[in-house]
């Protein structure tokens, strides 16, 4: 016996004797598309081993399958936003792409164009501008862009609309108001340069002063007039930017020679031009006198304005607040007088400067409070002027939303105590400051408002057809709709003192049609306030609504579509009534031209209410409104041209808006009774005919559905030819080529 035998494990013998068990194979849960196809054993390896041995394109990509029918519907999903990103990536990309003057790698030499180098092409943040028009505007010879929140874009489409209907081809500009021919542009005197400037800048000038520049000044007494009538007007009804007590004392500082002439001071000179140009705009025509020179009472002024405007050359480098002061002061002259292109130049000069001087940074706590409560309002009022220039002009604003800006200007009493005028508290813990307070928050509501609507076109379309698609329309009522709420609640905040109380006991700052009750022994600024608070914001409210009033469009009716346009003709026929009377019963808005301008902008916007949505309940009440607003521009115009022009535009719509009205009405009745014939003919008729054989027979109906079935109880032909606004609507679904027998133009019902 081997002496190693005793030292064998059993268990060992045992397991060498006993079976070898076959290795068990490795599952896998589904084999690839190749080795399915040719019967071979696949892995679980990605790829499998196999095709990574014959280089094959193996299908095991490692992402789960969806094996249940909630999987699948949560893959279908994923992949469908999936495919919505990359499209509008695809298309921000191409429209990025558009927006530059010359398209990367396509300059002249063929070379790549140096500005990729430093513009990111794939970067996706960019926005576009929404489309406008190029449009000549009254004061201008050239053509200017103007956006699609202005008068100017709506005035174009309701003149495309007036000529399609009329068979007529006027231009849109033939819409707009005139001043006289000779105020068609702001003259400037004519001075020797270099001369001129020396001598303007070393002699004050004055009315009894021969000068070298040929004008006319005021004297030092008549200054004084204006000067004083400033306060009760512009300083409180505008924005209290000026500290009415260091101004006094700085003009006394300027009188030299014994009181009888004065230093040059740009800041009074614009005060000066502002006050002569509202002031001769209450007087008739033919009391203004020399201070207008045979011209409108819009430019009158204009030689302080100017000698103005020439001091300010010296101060660009180095501005000052009375820099600032004098840039809006300008910007409101000039909106006046209607050179909105003007006024956006000073707005634009009023933001650079407020950024130079560190306004957008709120006062630092060791300043004195009145300076910080100063600086605080000049900000807000560059703010309150770049929304009113860019939201009447539909041109991108100037300031950002998105940088953080000063706190709101405080209208306590104490503030009111330390602001250098001294008017009275009018209860409430309010002040002659609330309404410059309130008239900015309302201007911050009214321009999220703007912002998102127009945001939320631009997501949605991308051409400049975006007022016709009912889509389009359907998702900004909405938009709206949501910040609707949010200009409620601004009315809600604002105070009592502050609103206008109503006969009939009316809201104010409602549409209930109530017109406002004038306290009698207010003083004429507060009464001011009041009425050009609650009519900026009927007119904030027609600017935002507005594009919603579509001239191609058709929706059905009672929709939300129709409801922001209910909406917005509610808010222009407020404006109007109350418009009308205060100036029927007062002089509190005698020349204003801020209250002429909003009224024109409610009279077109009611024009083209009027034409869209002939046949609702309001359009005789905005009818009416309009003659109302005839009344407000025979007012204005016995004081400056402009407005008797805008009369005559306005009666020649009347006109034919009443000889279209007449003509629906008279097809509306003939309609009406071949109806009642062609249902007294087919009275006795098997139903199953209509029915059975409905439109579709008929080739001109193929053509407008290709592939459905219409049924009769769907859409029944007696509904349809009672519906007068299809009919009338003919000629501008198809309006001068055949399209329907082309087949291009789709009818959605």
């Amino acid at each position: 016996m081997d002496n190693h035998s005793s030292f064998i494990d059993p268990s060992l013998s045992e397991r060498q004797t006993a079976p070898q068990r076959p290795r068990k194979r490795a599952q896998v849960a589904r084999a690839c598309d190749e080795c399915r196809m040719r019967r071979t054993k696949c892995d679980n390896k990605v790829p499998c081993s196999k095709c990574s041995i014959k280089g094959l394109d193996c299908s095991n990509s490692g992402i789960p399958k969806a094996s249940t029918l909630s999987e699948a519907r949560d893959e279908i999903a994923r992949l469908k936003q999936r495919v919505q990103q990359l499209e509008a990536q695809i298309d921000r990309q191409r429209n990025e792409s558009n927006n530059l003057a010359t398209p990367i790698n396509s300059s002249p030499s063929g070379s790549q164009d140096p500005r990729s180098a430093v513009i990111d092409t794939n970067h996706t943040d960019f926005k576009r501008f929404p489309g406008g028009i190029q449009f000549r505007a009254a004061r201008s010879p050239n053509d200017a862009w103007f956006g699609p929140s202005s008068s100017y874009f709506f005035v174009q489409r309701l003149s495309a609309f007036l000529n399609l209907k009329l068979s007529q081809s006027s231009p849109a500009h033939q819409l707009l108001p005139l001043s006289a021919k000779e105020n068609k542009l702001l003259d400037r005197p004519v001075t020797g340069c270099d001369e001129g400037m020396e001598d303007l800048l070393r002699h004050p000038l004055s009315l009894t002063k021969e000068t070298s520049t040929p004008g006319v000044y005021l004297s030092l007494i008549q200054e004084e007039y204006f000067i004083n009538f400033f306060w009760q007007t512009h300083h409180t009804s505008l924005f209290p930017i000026i500290d009415e007590a260091h101004f006094k004392k700085h003009y006394q500082s300027l009188w030299v020679t014994g009181g009888t002439e004065r230093r040059p001071s740009a800041l009074v000179d614009i005060v000066i031009a502002m006050c002569m140009q509202y002031y001769l705009s209450t007087l008739p025509s033919e009391s203004q006198g020399i201070l207008v020179e045979g011209k409108d009472a819009m430019v009158a002024g204009r030689w302080h304005y100017w000698r103005g405007q020439t001091l300010l050359t010296h101060e660009l480098e180095s501005p000052s607040i009375s820099t600032l002061q004098c840039h809006l002061l300008c910007a409101i002259y000039l909106c006046g007088g209607s050179f909105h292109n003007r006024m956006e130049n000073s707005v634009s000069l009023s933001v650079r400067t407020a950024y130079t001087l560190g306004l957008h940074l709120d006062p630092p706590s060791n300043m004195p409070e009145r300076d910080r409560e100063m600086r605080r309002r000049l900000w807000w009022a560059v703010y309150l002027m770049d929304s009113k220039a860019g939201m009447k002009l539909g041109r991108p604003f100037m300031l950002h939303d998105s940088y953080v800006m000063p706190c709101l200007p405080n209208d306590s009493l104490e503030a009111a105590a330390i602001s250098g005028s001294t008017f009275a508290p009018i209860g409430d813990n309010a002040t002659w400051l609330s309404f410059n307070l309130y008239q900015t928050t309302l201007y911050m509501a009214v321009r999220a408002a703007y912002t998102s609507f127009y945001d939320r076109i631009l997501q949605l379309q991308h051409d400049q057809s975006i007022w016709d698609d009912p889509s389009i329309l359907q998702a900004s009522a909405e938009t709206l709709a949501r910040h609707t709420q949010r200009l409620q609640r601004w009315v809600d905040s604002v105070p009592e003192p502050l609103k206008s109380k109503r006969r009939k006991n009316g809201t104010p700052f409602s549409t209930d049609g109530t017109c406002p009750s004038i306290e009698q022994f207010a003083p004429v600024w507060l009464q001011r306030q009041r009425l050009l608070l609650e009519l900026t914001y009927h007119h904030l409210s027609v600017n935002l609504y507005r594009p919603i009033i579509s001239f191609t469009s058709r929706l059905p009716p009672g929709g939300l579509v129709e409801e922001m346009a209910l909406r917005c003709a509610n808010h222009a026929i407020m404006l109007s009534k109350i418009t009308q009377r205060v100036l029927a019963e007062t002089t509190i808005l005698d020349g204003w031209h801020e209250a002429y301008y909003c009224q024109w902008n409610s009279t077109m916007t009611l024009i083209g209410f009027v034409m869209v949505y002939p046949h609702t309940s309001l359009a005789i009440e905005a009818r009416a409104a309009i003659d109302l607003a005839l009344s407000v521009f025979d007012n204005f115009g016995a004081k400056f041209a402009i407005a008797r022009n805008a009369a005559k535009i306005v009666r020649d719509l009347c006109e034919k808006i009443d000889t279209l009205r007449k003509t629906n009405q008279h097809q509306h009745a003939s309609t009406k009774d071949f109806t009642a014939d062609l249902m007294e003919a087919t009275r006795d008729l098997p139903q199953d005919i209509l029915v059975d054989q409905p439109f579709v027979s008929n080739p001109m109906f193929e053509n407008i559905y290709p592939q459905e079935q219409i049924d009769a109880s769907d859409f029944n032909f007696f509904d349809m030819a009672v519906d007068i606004d299809f009919w009338n609507d003919l000629d501008t679904l198809w309006p001068e080529n055949d399209a329907l027998s082309q087949n291009q133009i789709p009818v959605q019902i």
